[in-house]
């Protein structure tokens, strides 16, 4: 874990142990307010702390003022971003297409306060039958098209209005693409509402697991997705079938990943020690923000690599599907391909900064193993 973080990281799991948990926290010592702010504001997790921190004598007034002025920006943002959804239904329910909130639309009713779960954008899975009639809602609604790749239309509007309009939970075309066929009939109408459905809970865990590992394999992600399940189990884990979650995740072959991080969650915001590997993973969450960044893209591809010649071998010749995301034109001229390989190495050639740094960042995951 980076040093300079060591002390910060550690009163911030514990003041979102007591926020979660309803407890008291202790009085902090020697806790640099500053880089705590930063941390969670990396984490997007300021509006869960944001309360807690107001009540804290040792707390600068300064920083009790960085914590309110985001925390306040951010509520006014989700109220009207709410309002927007509110419309987005209505139209939906209109046009009889159905539709399931994801994400942190469900998690936000598991949060102490709804507004504690701060959310970037709002995903929403749709009948992808449906998409031309969504897509014109969208326009009539003033929202301009930013991404319709993959496995979801991603529209957004001025000054903050970002919605994901998923037609499948997964890319196909992603290393890791789980199915979910299973999803529309394992869920329940809404009573008041007749295209309006809410995703069965066990599949809201098992989703969530998949999309948390989507972004850990790729890029490591933060705590939130921690606290998201923690909170989630709490109320719901002895009403769950495990026997359809387990198997659920014996045929995505993440059994070991939702133990590992269950137990983690577990035993941070209870408070418990964390073993020597705890700790380490828990690095993984902490120091690369929330759906992680290039250091921890770095990190996971030399995991995989498993040694430094390996790492830049793989980073030289990326693998197809590799190729394919990066640049999407090869799924209709797959013969470009030794020519962008060839473009892939001048370009690298040409950023020499951000290839020594990347050099330096395998040189030191090189010497820690």
């Amino acid at each position: 874990m980076r040093e300079k973080a060591n002390a910060q990281t550690e009163y911030l799991i514990h003041l979102i142990s007591c926020v979660l948990n309803e407890k008291k926290p202790k009085e902090p010592q020697g806790i640099d307010f500053r880089a705590l702010f930063e941390i969670a504001k990396e984490q997007e997790i300021f509006n869960l702390l944001n309360d807690e921190i107001q009540t804290m004598s040792a707390v600068p007034n300064e920083i009790k003022e960085l914590f309110r002025n985001h925390a306040m920006s951010e509520l006014n943002r989700m109220i009207a971003l709410s309002a927007q959804r509110n419309i987005l239904y209505s139209k939906f329910s209109e046009k009889k297409i159905k539709f399931m909130p994801l994400k942190g639309l469900i998690f936000k009713d598991y949060y102490p306060k709804e507004s504690m779960r701060q959310m970037s954008d709002n995903d929403i899975l749709i009948d992808e039958e449906k998409r031309n009639d969504a897509a014109k809602i969208m326009e009539e609604l003033g929202y301009k098209p930013t991404d319709l790749t993959q496995n979801s239309d991603d529209y957004f509007k001025e000054p903050f209005y970002t919605f994901e309009l998923h037609r499948s939970l997964f890319d196909e075309e992603s290393e890791f693409s789980p199915k979910f066929d299973n999803v529309w009939e394992n869920s329940k109408k809404d009573e008041k509402s007749e295209y309006l459905y809410h995703m069965a809970k066990e599949d809201v865990y098992v989703y969530s697991i998949c999309h948390m590992y989507k972004h850990y394999i790729k890029f490591c992600c933060g705590i939130r997705f921690l606290i998201d399940n923690y909170l989630f189990l709490k109320k719901e884990k002895e009403f769950l079938k495990w026997d359809y979650i387990n198997s659920e995740l014996e045929s995505f072959s993440l059994a070991e990943y939702e133990r590992q991080t269950r137990e983690l969650s577990q035993k941070l915001f209870e408070e418990r020690e964390l073993n020597e590997k705890e700790q380490k993973l828990l690095e993984n969450y902490i120091n690369f923000g929330i759906y992680g960044n290039r250091e921890g893209r770095i990190l996971q591809e030399y995991s995989r690599s498993k040694s430094r010649a390996s790492y830049f071998i793989r980073r030289l010749f990326p693998r197809k599907k590799d190729m394919l995301f990066i640049y999407p034109i090869l799924e209709k001229k797959p013969y470009l391909l030794p020519f962008l390989l060839i473009h892939r190495l001048f370009k690298g050639i040409f950023n020499f900064k951000k290839n020594a740094d990347e050099l330096k960042s395998v040189n030191r995951l090189e010497k820690e193993n």
